[in-house]
This record gives structure tokens, C-alpha cells and sequence, in this order.
């Protein structure tokens, strides 16, 4: 049993740094018996590590088909990818309220900044998901531009979605991001509050910076 489970680990590594790579690109079909032959191992770890690789949205598995490399998968890259995207979307965010010297509801803030503080320190993640997102939908609604706020929450939404599965499946993580959070959205809640935008966008790259550090760690 234990020297199947490192087959399936090795098979697992091999294939995930490959797509990770773009050495497998998406809609590619992965054989079971070519995958095995190159590794020198029996089907049954390969066909485990794709289940894994499946659950984790890397590949997905097709009737008659067997495992394809998805063609959306949230890779360590893509992931990394797409943190900086937002980072940009944030900060164009955050000069065109300045520039429009707009000013938030304050009672709205301050109730947002509440829950976020509490779910933190209680490591509370269903009830600080929601207000994250929450959150982000509020501060979207500034765009003037109803193309951005879409490409924006269109951007978050699958981040959002993958660390909440992760955060369930290991509470342990979600605690020790939550130590490290908990100061940053508050004080960019409180920089907006009072229109302290060199603020609140320090605040979103330290944020934006944590999120990447995570990725590269793990």
C-alpha cells in the first residue's frame, strides 16, 4: 500500500508540473498507459493521481475520453497570474475614486470592517467568505465602467471559490492566513473611509503580496 501511494505521488508531481509548465496544454489527452510507461509504474497510481489532479480542477475527466487537461485550470501560475490582475484592477480602482474624490458610506464600511474583524478572529471563513465577497461587490459598484466591474468580479469569483474549498479542507491554513489578514482589510476599509488612498492602496498590495507568498510557498 505504501509504495503504491508514492507511485501515485510521483505520478501526481509529474503530471502537475507539467501542466503547471504548459508542457500539457489544455484540452490535451492524457494516456493512462503512455503516462506509466514514461514514469515505469503500473496504470493504477497514474489513473489515482488524475482523480487528485481532477478534484484540484487541473485536468477534468470526460466520458470515453478519460483525463483532459482543463482548460481553466487554476494553476500555482495562473493563480499567480490572476492575483496580479486584480492588483492592477484594484489600483485603477482606487485613482479613478480618488480622482472622483468619491466618498463611501461610512455605516456600510464600518459594518463590513465589523464582520471582517470578527470572522478573523474567530476563525469564522463561512461568515468572512461571504463578507469578502461582499465587500468586493461594493467596492466594484464604483466603476463607471460596467464592463470593468464585471471583469473584475469575473476575476475574483474563481479565486474566491478555490480558497474557500481549500480553507474547509484544511482549517489549519485558513487560520494561519487569517492571523496575517486580519490588520490588512481593516485598515484599507478605514483608509477609504476617509479617503486616504495612498492607504487603502498600500494596504491592497500588501494584501495582494500575502495572497502570491501563499502560492509560492505551498
Amino acid at each position: 500500500m505504501a509504495k503504491s501511494k508514492s507511485y501515485k505521488d510521483i505520478a501526481y508531481q509529474y503530471l502537475k508540473e507539467q501542466i503547471d509548465s504548459n508542457l500539457l496544454l489544455p484540452d490535451t489527452h492524457l494516456k493512462e498507459v503512455e503516462i506509466a510507461e514514461t514514469l515505469g509504474m503500473s496504470r493504477t497510481p497514474v489513473r489515482k493521481a488524475m482523480a487528485q489532479l481532477a478534484e484540484e480542477n487541473y485536468v477534468r475527466i470526460e466520458q470515453y475520453k478519460g483525463a483532459v487537461v482543463a482548460k481553466n485550470a487554476l494553476n500555482a501560475r495562473a493563480i499567480v497570474e490572476r492575483l496580479q490582475f486584480i492588483e492592477l484592477l484594484t489600483m485603477n480602482l482606487f485613482q479613478q475614486m480618488q480622482n472622483k474624490d468619491v466618498q463611501v458610506e461610512i455605516e456600510r464600511v464600518e459594518e463590513l470592517k465589523q464582520k471582517i474583524s470578527e470572522s478573523l478572529a474567530a476563525y469564522d471563513l463561512e461568515t468572512y467568505f461571504d463578507t469578502e465577497f461582499k465587500m468586493f461587490t461594493y467596492l466594484v459598484s464604483f466603476y463607471p465602467n460596467s464592463y470593468f466591474r464585471q471583469v473584475t468580479l469575473n476575476t475574483i469569483q474563481p479565486l474566491h471559490e478555490l480558497y474557500i474549498k481549500e480553507a474547509k479542507e484544511d482549517h489549519s491554513t485558513f487560520k494561519r492566513e487569517a492571523n496575517d489578514l486580519k490588520e490588512i482589510y481593516p485598515t484599507m476599509l478605514e483608509a477609504l473611509a476617509h479617503k486616504d488612498y495612498a492607504m487603502a492602496r498600500k494596504q491592497a498590495r500588501i494584501w495582494i503580496n500575502q495572497l502570491i507568498l501563499y502560492q509560492i510557498n505551498k
